[in-house]
């Protein structure tokens, strides 16, 4: 009888600690999720992507979530954000600041926060927006979102997968994140599938994705004739192979995916390479 009243006790124990289980897994109430922050990072040319990361402040889950780049892709401060892919502050060509303005998601709206991240709990926000722009240095919370910003809604982070091709796109300002996508005949297709998969707008010149075609946008970013420098700036396009960055001679329309695990497409007069 005695033995019977343990066995009964022990069995009941070990449902509660399951049940307990049960609740904090299903609830989410843990430091991982409570601290967790997606970031959308989006820099004065229109060009984003959407990361995250976690940590007791909106600065920690910052630099937790640029941890898988290179050293000096972030660089932070006591209170904020120094520099991002290289671009501090500094004033555009009209003589009008720009910098790294954050916002945090509230009442279905990006708005602009008047404290540092290194004052912001991550347990307190789901989404922020860092953007590189002009704001409103004498009363940052007057600061708007551009029109177009991306919502939570859109938020898709890459998971890591290098199933198909692994595209690196990279920005005229330095910015560059990576997607993966899968399937098509040729790796136009592939990107295509790509951009729709993690909600990024992307436009080929004839919308055929056949052998006539070829990439014309990404972001609202189209080849243009001349830069201020008098150079045809657009979207180049790099193959890797023997483990190293080559211009591609082909575009993506005549090239197959199976062939390209890796590919770059980066904006601007073609002479640079990838980061």
């Amino acid at each position: 009888m005695v033995k019977k009243a343990i066995i009964a006790v022990v069995i009941v124990v070990a449902v509660a600690i399951v049940a307990v289980g049960a609740y904090v897994a299903l609830s989410g109430d843990n430091d991982n999720d409570q601290n967790k922050v997606t970031f959308l990072i989006q820099d004065d040319k229109g060009a984003y992507f959407w990361i995250n990361g976690s940590g007791e402040t909106a600065l920690d889950a910052l630099e937790d979530a640029f941890s898988d780049y290179p050293s000096g892709t972030l660089v932070t401060g006591a209170y904020g954000i120094n520099s991002i892919f290289g671009n501090s502050s500094a004033q555009d060509t009209a003589g009008n600041w720009i910098w790294w303005i954050q916002f945090t998601w509230k009442d279905d709206k990006w708005s602009c926060n008047g404290v540092g991240l290194d004052s912001i709990y991550s347990k307190d926000v789901k989404y922020m927006l860092i953007l590189f722009g002009a704001g409103n240095m004498t009363d940052p919370t007057l600061t708007q979102a551009p029109e177009g910003t991306p919502t939570p809604d859109d938020a898709k982070v890459w998971d890591c997968s290098t199933k198909g091709t692994v595209f690196q796109i990279e920005s005229e300002s330095g910015l560059y994140f990576k997607i993966n996508g899968t399937g098509g005949d040729n790796l136009l297709v592939t990107l295509k599938n790509a951009c729709e998969k993690y909600n990024i707008p992307m436009r080929s010149a004839r919308l055929t994705y056949d052998a006539t075609d070829y990439l014309s946008g990404i972001f609202g970013i189209y080849s243009v004739d001349e830069d201020d420098d008098g150079n045809w700036v657009h979207w180049a396009e790099y193959g890797y192979k023997s483990g190293a960055w080559e211009p591609s001679t082909i575009t993506m329309a005549g090239l197959k995916s199976s062939d390209n695990p890796k590919y770059a497409l980066v904006f601007g007069d073609g002479t640079g390479t990838p980061t």
